[in-house]
Protein backbone atom coordinates (compact mmCIF):
# COMPACT_ATOMS: atom_id res chain seq x y z
CA UNK A 1 0.00 0.00 0.00
CA UNK A 2 1.70 3.47 -1.09
CA UNK A 3 2.05 6.48 1.51
CA UNK A 4 -0.35 9.23 1.22
CA UNK A 5 1.10 12.72 0.06
CA UNK A 6 0.94 15.51 2.37
CA UNK A 7 -2.05 16.56 -0.49
CA UNK A 8 -3.87 13.64 -0.46
CA UNK A 9 -3.62 14.17 3.68
CA UNK A 10 -4.59 17.31 3.50
CA UNK A 11 -7.72 16.25 0.62
CA UNK A 12 -9.09 13.92 3.10
CA UNK A 13 -8.89 16.58 6.59
CA UNK A 14 -10.40 19.55 4.33
CA UNK A 15 -13.72 16.72 3.71
CA UNK A 16 -13.75 15.29 6.92
CA UNK A 17 -13.76 18.67 8.43
CA UNK A 18 -16.19 20.32 6.20
CA UNK A 19 -18.16 17.42 6.46
CA UNK A 20 -18.09 17.48 10.58
CA UNK A 21 -18.80 21.09 10.00
CA UNK A 22 -22.05 20.63 8.61
CA UNK A 23 -22.94 17.87 11.26
CA UNK A 24 -22.24 20.34 14.13
CA UNK A 25 -24.41 23.00 12.09
CA UNK A 26 -27.14 20.45 12.08
CA UNK A 27 -27.09 19.06 15.44
CA UNK A 28 -26.94 23.18 16.45
CA UNK A 29 -30.30 23.66 15.26
CA UNK A 30 -31.79 20.30 15.92
CA UNK A 31 -30.60 21.24 19.87
CA UNK A 32 -32.34 24.16 19.65
CA UNK A 33 -35.54 22.24 18.40
CA UNK A 34 -35.39 20.09 21.34
CA UNK A 35 -34.81 22.79 23.82
CA UNK A 36 -37.75 25.03 22.30
CA UNK A 37 -40.19 21.98 23.16
CA UNK A 38 -39.48 22.42 26.74
CA UNK A 39 -39.66 25.88 26.75
CA UNK A 40 -42.80 26.64 24.98
CA UNK A 41 -44.40 24.00 27.01
CA UNK A 42 -43.01 25.70 29.55
CA UNK A 43 -44.19 28.79 28.88
CA UNK A 44 -48.02 27.16 28.46
CA UNK A 45 -47.97 25.58 31.40
CA UNK A 46 -47.07 28.25 33.04
CA UNK A 47 -49.90 30.82 31.77
CA UNK A 48 -52.44 27.65 32.04
CA UNK A 49 -51.36 27.32 35.90
CA UNK A 50 -50.81 31.24 36.58
CA UNK A 51 -53.62 32.17 38.12
CA UNK A 52 -54.95 28.59 40.08
CA UNK A 53 -51.81 27.39 41.23
CA UNK A 54 -48.96 29.76 41.89
CA UNK A 55 -46.67 27.33 43.42
CA UNK A 56 -47.32 24.89 40.78
CA UNK A 57 -46.15 27.49 38.29
CA UNK A 58 -43.56 29.11 40.09
CA UNK A 59 -42.11 24.75 39.72
CA UNK A 60 -42.99 25.34 35.93
CA UNK A 61 -41.26 28.76 35.94
CA UNK A 62 -38.00 27.07 37.33
CA UNK A 63 -38.08 24.23 35.28
CA UNK A 64 -38.24 26.79 32.33
CA UNK A 65 -35.62 28.80 33.17
CA UNK A 66 -33.20 25.60 33.76
CA UNK A 67 -34.40 24.06 30.20
CA UNK A 68 -33.55 28.01 28.69
CA UNK A 69 -29.83 28.23 30.53
CA UNK A 70 -28.98 24.36 29.47
CA UNK A 71 -30.33 25.30 26.09
CA UNK A 72 -28.14 28.55 25.88
CA UNK A 73 -25.27 26.94 27.43
CA UNK A 74 -25.70 24.28 24.47
CA UNK A 75 -26.21 26.99 21.94
CA UNK A 76 -22.45 28.02 23.03
CA UNK A 77 -20.62 24.29 22.67
CA UNK A 78 -22.26 23.74 19.40
CA UNK A 79 -20.84 27.54 18.17
CA UNK A 80 -17.18 26.24 19.42
CA UNK A 81 -17.45 23.46 17.93
CA UNK A 82 -18.74 24.69 14.48
CA UNK A 83 -16.20 27.01 14.86
CA UNK A 84 -13.15 24.50 15.57
CA UNK A 85 -14.34 22.46 12.31
CA UNK A 86 -14.41 25.96 10.63
CA UNK A 87 -10.92 26.54 11.47
CA UNK A 88 -9.41 22.93 10.48
CA UNK A 89 -11.26 23.99 7.07
CA UNK A 90 -9.61 26.91 6.76
CA UNK A 91 -6.15 25.50 7.88
CA UNK A 92 -6.81 22.91 5.12
CA UNK A 93 -8.41 24.49 2.28
CA UNK A 94 -5.89 26.73 0.39
CA UNK A 95 -3.77 24.20 -0.71
CA UNK A 96 -6.50 21.82 -1.99
CA UNK A 97 -9.53 24.24 -3.31
CA UNK A 98 -8.22 28.02 -2.53
CA UNK A 99 -9.31 30.24 -0.25
CA UNK A 100 -12.86 29.37 -0.88
CA UNK A 101 -14.41 29.94 2.48
CA UNK A 102 -11.96 32.59 3.60
CA UNK A 103 -13.09 34.63 0.70
CA UNK A 104 -16.29 36.88 1.38
CA UNK A 105 -17.41 38.01 -2.55
CA UNK A 106 -19.35 41.33 -2.65
CA UNK A 107 -22.63 41.94 -2.97
CA UNK A 108 -24.13 42.83 -6.24
CA UNK A 109 -26.84 44.74 -5.01
CA UNK A 110 -25.82 47.82 -2.10
CA UNK A 111 -28.47 49.70 -2.59
CA UNK A 112 -31.53 49.85 0.01
CA UNK A 113 -31.16 50.13 3.77
CA UNK A 114 -33.92 48.37 5.32
CA UNK A 115 -33.83 45.19 3.71
CA UNK A 116 -30.24 45.07 2.32
CA UNK A 117 -28.26 42.37 3.39
CA UNK A 118 -26.04 41.96 6.62
CA UNK A 119 -23.92 39.82 8.01
CA UNK A 120 -25.02 38.88 11.25
CA UNK A 121 -24.23 35.22 12.71
CA UNK A 122 -27.30 32.89 12.99
CA UNK A 123 -26.09 31.33 15.64
CA UNK A 124 -24.66 34.25 17.60
CA UNK A 125 -28.38 35.70 16.94
CA UNK A 126 -29.97 32.14 18.32
CA UNK A 127 -27.19 32.59 21.22
CA UNK A 128 -28.82 35.98 21.97
CA UNK A 129 -32.42 34.70 21.92
CA UNK A 130 -31.48 32.05 24.34
CA UNK A 131 -29.97 34.56 26.68
CA UNK A 132 -33.14 36.42 26.31
CA UNK A 133 -35.48 33.76 27.41
CA UNK A 134 -33.40 32.26 30.63
CA UNK A 135 -33.45 36.44 31.53
CA UNK A 136 -37.40 36.34 31.23
CA UNK A 137 -37.72 33.42 33.13
CA UNK A 138 -35.43 34.74 35.88
CA UNK A 139 -37.43 37.94 35.97
CA UNK A 140 -41.03 35.82 35.74
CA UNK A 141 -39.02 33.26 38.49
CA UNK A 142 -38.03 36.64 40.68
CA UNK A 143 -41.73 38.26 40.64
CA UNK A 144 -43.55 35.52 41.80
CA UNK A 145 -41.00 34.53 44.48
CA UNK A 146 -41.86 38.44 45.35
CA UNK A 147 -45.55 37.80 45.09
CA UNK A 148 -45.45 34.22 46.81
CA UNK A 149 -43.67 35.67 49.83
CA UNK A 150 -45.91 39.14 49.92
CA UNK A 151 -42.18 41.10 49.91
CA UNK A 152 -43.07 44.82 49.53
CA UNK A 153 -41.33 45.92 46.44
CA UNK A 154 -43.89 48.30 45.51
CA UNK A 155 -42.05 50.29 43.03
CA UNK A 156 -40.17 46.71 41.84
CA UNK A 157 -43.64 45.73 41.04
CA UNK A 158 -45.25 49.02 39.91
CA UNK A 159 -42.24 49.36 37.25
CA UNK A 160 -42.30 45.74 36.00
CA UNK A 161 -43.73 46.78 32.72
CA UNK A 162 -40.94 49.77 32.72
CA UNK A 163 -38.49 47.45 33.32
CA UNK A 164 -39.02 44.93 31.02
CA UNK A 165 -39.14 47.42 28.25
CA UNK A 166 -35.70 48.62 29.55
CA UNK A 167 -34.17 44.98 29.84
CA UNK A 168 -35.74 44.35 25.82
CA UNK A 169 -34.14 47.35 24.44
CA UNK A 170 -30.95 46.93 26.42
CA UNK A 171 -31.01 43.58 24.75
CA UNK A 172 -31.48 44.73 21.37
CA UNK A 173 -29.07 47.01 21.46
CA UNK A 174 -26.42 44.12 22.58
CA UNK A 175 -27.36 41.44 20.18
CA UNK A 176 -27.28 44.50 17.49
CA UNK A 177 -23.93 44.76 18.13
CA UNK A 178 -22.49 41.40 19.46
CA UNK A 179 -24.14 39.56 16.71
CA UNK A 180 -22.41 40.90 13.68
CA UNK A 181 -20.03 38.87 11.67
CA UNK A 182 -17.35 40.46 9.69
CA UNK A 183 -18.46 43.17 6.93
CA UNK A 184 -19.80 41.96 4.09
CA UNK A 185 -17.04 44.28 2.31
CA UNK A 186 -14.51 43.03 4.05
CA UNK A 187 -11.65 41.81 2.43
CA UNK A 188 -9.93 40.16 5.49
CA UNK A 189 -8.90 36.81 5.46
Amino acid sequence: MAEMDELDKKKIRLKISNDTRKFEIELFWKRSLFFWGFIASAFIAFVASYKSNPILSFVIANFGLACSIAWTLANRGSKFWQENWEQCVTNNEDEVIGPLFKEVQPRLDKDGFWLSARRFSVSKLTIALSDYVAILWLFINSYLIIKILNIEFAILMDNTVLLLTLFTLIWIVLTLHFSKGKSVDSKEK
